[in-house]
């Protein structure tokens, strides 16, 4: 049902708005030197590196400076498994940690291999979700530590409505049934992160180690 679901919304044409919306994305990805770490078909993450506006200190005792280099982890939106009409249903969130566990284990073999990944102590992103308490309790499991800054200035409550505005659009581009009925109020956006160390301890070797 899951695979059949995933070929009729890649058939489907899209409108011009979501025409523009992935032209926009592509040039984001070019400007912003997103690259995909694996070609392996399972794959939903893609990454970038640029330098951290924070210092923070991680349950591991890592430290991530402002202006050190991280690993920014970005969704690979063309390949996040679609929501069935019948909305979220358990085979779809089975499916959805699937790939994100073997994502996360092809990052961390990236890292491991990956030049431009060698010395990079943290990995971090910005995302922009419907944060329920079972999608925190997700997040967490899969080893991300999440956090809530609250905007501080202009420019970050300005970035805060435009990722809350280019998330919906996205996913109304891609993943049409998760914004039926919804609109920017279930969104939110915080930061998670995961160092070096706790990727490789719980990816590593293609391992999955449950927390």
């Amino acid at each position: 049902m899951l695979k059949s679901s995933i070929v009729d919304s890649q058939q489907r044409p899209p409108d011009f708005l979501s025409r523009l919306v992935i032209a926009v994305d592509r040039y984001m990805r070019r400007r912003l030197c997103i690259w995909e770490f694996s070609d392996d078909p399972d794959c939903i993450l893609r990454v970038a590196l640029i330098r951290s506006r924070w210092e923070i200190t991680l349950s591991d005792g890592t430290i991530v400076r402002r202006g050190e280099v991280i690993g920014m982890i970005h969704a690979w939106n063309e390949r996040i498994p679609p929501i069935p009409p019948i909305g979220a249903d358990m085979a779809w969130a089975r499916e959805l940690r699937r790939r994100l566990i073997r994502s996360l284990q092809l990052l961390a073999q990236a890292t491991r291999e990956d030049p431009r990944l060698q010395t990079i102590r943290g990995f971090g992103g910005a995302g922009v979700l419907h944060f329920s308490p079972a999608i925190l309790r997700f997040l967490e499991r899969l080893g991300l530590e999440i956090y809530e800054l609250p905007p501080r200035s202009l420019r970050d409550q300005l970035e805060e409505l435009l990722g809350r505005i280019w998330t919906w659009l996205m996913r109304r581009t891609f993943n049409p049934v998760s914004v039926e009925g919804r609109g920017l109020e279930v969104l939110s956006r915080r930061f998670y992160w995961i160092s070096r160390e706790k990727l490789l301890q719980m990816y590593g070797e293609g391992e999955h180690h449950e927390r």
